[in-house]
């Protein structure tokens, strides 16, 4: 029934753009379960079904990520985030108590370069410490748009956090605004003293109930004008933020859009020395 409109699918050249395809399979489930998989998308990669791989980009993960992120100008050249722009990622952490669900937390990206993924966290909770002690994370990443023309990112993996020692280096990349807000939430811990340490030591989602915002107001705003005029010390700085860099030992990610036929998948697995298959 296919035979003829599957001879010239096959036959289709590579400029043909995706959203054309689309439209000539459009309700013709039939032909896409006939069509070998190097025909089903226009770039020359097998399907992205959830159980197959395709041929990733790149042969290091974290330098495709770096690319793809200094296109959509969240990074620059070198992999540093641009001023003022949001670029986060979520990860995952499994607590002491491992009855209780994994804690879950999104931070800001401050570099990626082939050696892992920058960022920092406030020192003192459970999460930084789980962090810290190298515990086995998984992380997830979502950039660009879903929208016709445009593609979407998935981006998932597994791997560890290595404590990194804070240096006068790093505050001049961090933002502001990251290291300000970290000193005045250590500040207000030391007002509260010991409720800090209950709720340190309980599960992930307590928090510190603000009793007087006005307060909380005041105490950020101080802050931010004393770190801008040089008057923290680094050793308060260095109690309060603890920079890591993750390194993920497995990475994959998930790329398309409304005009792919099907999502890529890439899938990349480090080994015991560090290189990427």
């Amino acid at each position: 029934k296919y035979k003829n409109l599957i001879m010239f699918l096959r036959a289709v050249p590579p400029s043909l753009s995706s959203r054309t395809m689309s439209l000539l399979t459009k309700n013709n489930k039939g032909i896409m379960a006939l069509l070998p998989s190097s025909s089903m998308t226009i770039t020359h990669r097998t399907t992205a079904v959830r159980s197959m791989v395709t041929k990733p980009p790149g042969s290091n993960p974290l330098e495709v990520i770096r690319k793809e992120c200094s296109n959509r100008h969240l990074c620059d050249e070198h992999g540093y985030r641009r001023p003022g722009v949001h670029w986060v990622f979520s990860l995952a952490v499994t607590p002491d108590d491992i009855t209780q669900p994994p804690n879950l937390r999104t931070v800001g990206v401050q570099r990626v370069s082939t050696e892992g993924i920058d960022f920092v966290m406030k020192k003192g909770s459970g999460t930084c410490d789980s962090l810290a002690a190298g515990r086995p994370i998984s992380i997830l990443h979502l950039q660009g748009r879903y929208l016709p023309g445009e593609t979407a990112e998935q981006w998932r993996g597994e791997g560890f956090c290595e404590r990194m020692v804070l240096t006068k280096e790093m505050l001049d990349i961090l933002p502001s605004y990251t290291i300000t807000s970290m000193i005045a939430s250590k500040r207000l811990e030391l007002e509260k003293g010991e409720q800090v340490q209950e709720l340190q030591d309980g599960v992930s989602g307590k928090r510190l109930k603000v009793e007087n915002k006005n307060h909380l107001l005041e105490v950020m705003q101080k802050t931010r004008l004393e770190y801008e005029n040089g008057d923290i010390s680094f050793e308060e700085i260095d109690a309060a933020v603890r920079p890591f860099r993750f390194h993920p030992t497995r990475l994959e990610c998930m790329a398309g859009g409304p005009d792919s036929v099907l999502w890529n998948r890439w899938e990349w697995q480090g080994d015991e020395d560090g290189m990427w298959k």
